[in-house]
């Protein structure tokens, strides 16, 4: 009964993924007839279907971009690239998205800002596979020299205590930056502005005084929400309630 209900389980898979396959296909052809359009209907129609992929992804916003929607494309590039931080096409797509948007992110021009930026973008180059891979190599290394260790006949060396030393720093290091990163990403939520204006309030209230205007493809950090409001935050630390509905999620 078991393997019939997990045959019935995995042919549905399969039936499903030949159909987002499809679907994908589809899509990919009309993007390349011109008809952007539909293309962006066929891919999100992929996504809609469970599938997770930052090629889907980039094409996805490639579509929405043709299609003048400035704001999903960049919503989308985004997705795809925290599935390949490292692409250069989806990086340089969403740097042009990001030029052409009306409201321009903050500039770190003197030398302080510039370092400090310099350094946070050091912090977050190497994917959460790197830095998982780094942590269980230099841990495997450690293993083994403590087997070594235990094991020897003679008196260890220095160049041995050194590697020794070395791999138990990359272990904890590695295991530290990977942690701090996991939450990172699970305190940091950021949404895309992606209607064409989105008026910021000092409250939850259409009474309430504007704060700012953040236009089309402008990416903010969501701190709560509170009913169909929610407080976010600009790049430069500026803070307002928008609807929630102005607002999708990365």
């Amino acid at each position: 009964m078991m393997r019939a209900l997990a045959l019935l389980l995995l042919l549905g898979t399969q039936l499903h993924a030949g159909a987002a396959a499809g679907q994908y296909n589809e899509a990919n052809a009309l993007y390349r007839d011109g008809d952007f359009a539909a293309a962006r209907r066929s891919y999100l129609a992929v996504v809609e279907a469970g599938v997770q992929d930052a090629r889907l992804y980039y094409n996805l916003g490639n579509a929405c971009f043709k299609s003048g929607k400035l704001g999903e494309a960049i919503l989308w590039y985004e997705r795809a690239r925290r599935l390949l931080p490292h692409d250069e096409d989806i990086k340089a797509n969403l740097r042009f998205a990001n030029l052409v948007k009306k409201d321009r992110d903050p500039q770190t021009e003197d030398g302080i800002g510039a370092l400090v930026a310099a350094l946070v973008a050091a912090y977050f180059w190497p994917t959460f596979n790197q830095l998982s891979l780094l942590f269980a190599a230099a841990f495997f290394a450690v293993f083994v020299l403590g087997v070594r260790w235990l094991f020897a006949q003679t008196r260890p060396r220095a160049l041995w205590i050194g590697g020794f030393l070395l791999c138990a720093g990359l272990s904890v290091g590695s295991a530290l930056w990977l942690g701090t990163r996991l939450r990172h990403q699970a305190q940091t939520s950021e949404a895309i502005v992606t209607i064409a204006e989105a008026h910021a309030r000092s409250g939850p209230d259409l009474e309430q005084t504007e704060v700012f205007v953040a236009h089309e493809g402008t990416k903010v950090r969501l701190v709560r929400q509170e009913g169909g409001w929610m407080l976010v935050r600009l790049a430069n630390g500026l803070g307002g309630w928008m609807p929630a509905e102005a607002l999708t999620q990365i």
